[in-house]
Formats: C-alpha cells, sequence, structure tokens
C-alpha cells in the first residue's frame, strides 16, 4: 500500500536496512583487512614449518571471510591451531565492540519509524517495521549468546580498553607499541614488548576507567619457557601500586588472564620477574575490559 507521499514503507524500511548493511561493511573494513593480512600471514608461517593440516585451517578461515559480509564475520572461533584461535577470537571482540554502537542506532531508528508510522495510522506498515525490529534482536541476541564466555559474561563483545585505537598508551623498555596494539601475530624475533629481567611494562589510559578483566599474552612460540611475574593497577595518577595478582612463585606461560569485581583504574603494571629461557621478559599482548 502507498502513503500519500507515493512511498510504502517496505521501501522505507528497505533503505534504512541497506544504509545500516552498508554502514557495518564500512566499519568493519579495516578490521577485516588486517585480519586477512594476519591470517595469510599466520598460513606462511605454518606452511613454512611444514604445519600443512594447520595452514590448511587457517586457509579455510581465510576463505570463509571472503564469502561472507556484515555481522556474519563474527563466526565461531576454531579450536585448533593455537594462533589462528587466538586471532579469531581478537576479531571477533574488536568487531562485535565496533558494530555495538550502531546496531544501538538501527533499533532505535526502527523504533522511531514504527512510532511514526502508527502516529499516520499506517498500521500495516507499522507491522512491517515491528516485524524487522523483532528479528534483528533475536538475530543479535542468538550472536551474543554465541559468544558468551563459560561465566556468562560477554567476553568476544566487551571492549578492550588497552587498545592505542581506544586511546591508552604504553612503556616499556623495547616496542611499547607492541602491547597495545591489538595484533597477536609474533615470531622469535618481533611482534612483542620486551625487556631485561626485572622488567616495567606499563599501560595508561587517557581517564580512569572501569575495568574487571586484565589479559596479557606471553611469548610463547616454543611452548617450554616459564615466566614469573607480578600484576599491580594503580587507580588514579597520584595513588599508589596495588598487586592484584603475584606469580612471583608460580611459574607461567601463554595466555594469563585475570577476572575480578568491576574497579576503577588509571594503569596497569605487569613487572616481569624471570623468564626461563634467557635474560629478558616478553609480552605480546595486554588487554583490560
Amino acid at each position: 500500500m502507498f502513503a500519500a507521499n507515493g512511498i510504502t514503507a517496505e521501501s522505507e524500511l528497505e533503505r534504512l536496512k541497506n544504509s545500516f548493511s552498508n554502514k557495518i561493511d564500512s566499519v568493519l573494513a579495516p578490521l577485516l583487512n588486517k585480519h586477512k593480512n594476519s591470517l595469510e600471514n599466520l598460513e606462511k608461517n605454518l606452511a613454512n614449518v611444514s604445519e600443512v593440516e594447520n595452514a590448511l585451517l587457517v586457509r579455510e578461515e581465510r576463505l570463509r571471510i571472503s564469502k561472507t559480509r556484515g555481522s556474519k564475520l563474527i563466526g565461531k572461533v576454531p579450536s585448533s591451531p593455537l594462533k589462528l584461535r587466538d586471532q579469531c577470537q581478537r576479531f571477533n571482540r574488536e568487531a562485535l565492540s565496533a558494530i555495538r554502537v550502531w546496531e544501538k542506532k538501527y533499533e532505535q531508528t526502527l523504533g522511531s519509524l514504527e512510532s511514526r508510522l502508527n502516529k499516520l495510522s499506517r498500521l500495516n506498515d507499522a507491522l512491517l517495521v515491528k516485524n524487522e525490529s523483532i528479528r534483528f534482536k533475536r538475530e543479535v541476541a542468538l550472536r551474543d549468546k554465541d559468544h558468551r564466555s563459560g561465566d556468562g559474561s560477554l567476553e568476544e563483545g566487551s571492549k578492550d580498553y588497552a587498545l592505542a585505537s581506544n586511546g591508552a598508551k604504553a612503556i616499556a623498555q623495547n616496542s611499547p607499541q607492541s602491547l597495545i596494539d591489538g595484533d597477536l601475530e609474533y615470531s622469535g624475533s618481533e611482534g612483542f614488548a620486551w625487556g631485561f629481567c626485572p622488567a616495567d611494562f606499563i599501560v595508561s589510559f587517557p581517564e580512569t576507567t572501569s575495568v574487571k578483566e586484565i589479559n596479557f599474552l606471553l611469548h610463547n612460540e616454543d611452548k617450554s619457557r616459564e615466566y614469573l611475574y607480578q600484576l599491580f593497577v594503580l587507580r588514579e595518577d597520584d595513588g599508589e601500586w596495588e598487586m592484584i595478582a603475584d606469580h612471583a612463585k608460580r611459574p607461567s606461560k601463554g595466555w594469563q588472564r585475570h577476572k575480578f569485581s568491576p574497579v576503577d583504574l588509571k594503569y596497569i603494571k605487569v613487572v616481569g620477574i624471570f623468564n626461563s629461557a634467557n635474560k629478558n621478559f616478553h609480552i605480546v599482548e595486554i588487554e583490560a575490559r
């Protein structure tokens, strides 16, 4: 049915849907390009060390995302190889964080359109918009359910405040920017921050930020080395460092995950004490959620 102005609610709705779809594509484009490059490099590295099966798994993921667009890019995280899993988790987290504001705006715009159509007594048209709103909310809820962590928190969708793109800054003896660049790809010589033990690795936020989880990835390419460290936080510029994790006598490797009740923080500091492989301490990435 045509309205007095010759425009149907269906055409208004289709324009709105197309506009939203194009916005999501543009928001995800830089993240997707970065993800594609990381996957391509990972596939090459795995092939170079004769891990053919793992290289093929990476290729499958590359093919999947090449045929996908929009929020459907946020797919199921592969269980192996480990670096592929970590890279896909990172992409999912950043993608969800980037599109949430636009999803919220889309919901609000649908609500406004439905309300306007009801006021114009265009009830059938308003019903079309209402059905789209219900469909969209259900789709987002199902997707978020798939990406919830074991304790029910929306781990992949929560914002990582410890990213340079979110205003974070980093201090380390060498390559501090690696701590906050969002890139989990690393080798024996690059892709991580490092310093002679004991070494401080500090991340600061542009303003006091509510954080309930701090994670960081220790260099683990050879799968054998173990580290000792302590984790501190600082609530404000003129405050004192508070230790929230003491692994000074607890050998650790790979991802280190620390969850706690939400607290307002300004700084995070990892003190690297020991590395079983050499006298340096290495961190690939620090996350704060």
